[in-house]
């Protein structure tokens, strides 16, 4: 897949809970990791303080629990463009034996300085929409 940011991730022991696995909540950080990789690589970045969009819904599905000795990395691209927002979708994987861990989406949606929905604006959108993906 063309569009697809691949990020490997840095393990830290931090992560891990009482199980010796990656705690469940870290995974939506990864996820953000993600994202935000995209965002620079296909996006052109941003400036933090220009940010109008925030996380509107996020949704993980547990496959396999990630230990601290696996190579886990994560695929993020875009599966869906709308009008006030778009949708991410994420895969953790094994960097070694592809062995997939999670997987995810979590939508975007454009905000005004009053924190309501707005269109987002059209060259961003039309930009989304030429990284679009569809998931199968």
């Amino acid at each position: 897949m063309e569009f697809v940011q691949r990020t490997k991730i840095q393990m830290r022991y931090g992560d891990l809970d009482a199980l010796g696995h990656v705690n469940n909540a870290v995974f939506l950080t990864y996820y953000e990791l993600g994202r935000t990789n995209y965002v620079r690589d296909f996006l052109g970045g941003f400036v933090s303080t220009d940010v109008k969009f925030v996380v509107n819904h996020a949704e993980v599905d547990f496959r396999s629990p990630i230990h601290f000795e696996d190579s886990p990395e994560i695929l993020t691209w875009i599966s869906k463009v709308g009008n006030t927002s778009c949708i991410f979708s994420h895969e953790i994987k094994s960097e070694t034996d592809g062995k997939l861990f999670s997987s995810g989406k979590t939508v975007i949606v454009w905000i005004d300085n009053n924190f309501k929905k707005v269109p987002i604006e059209h060259e961003i959108r039309k930009k989304l929409q030429t990284l679009l993906i569809k998931d199968d």
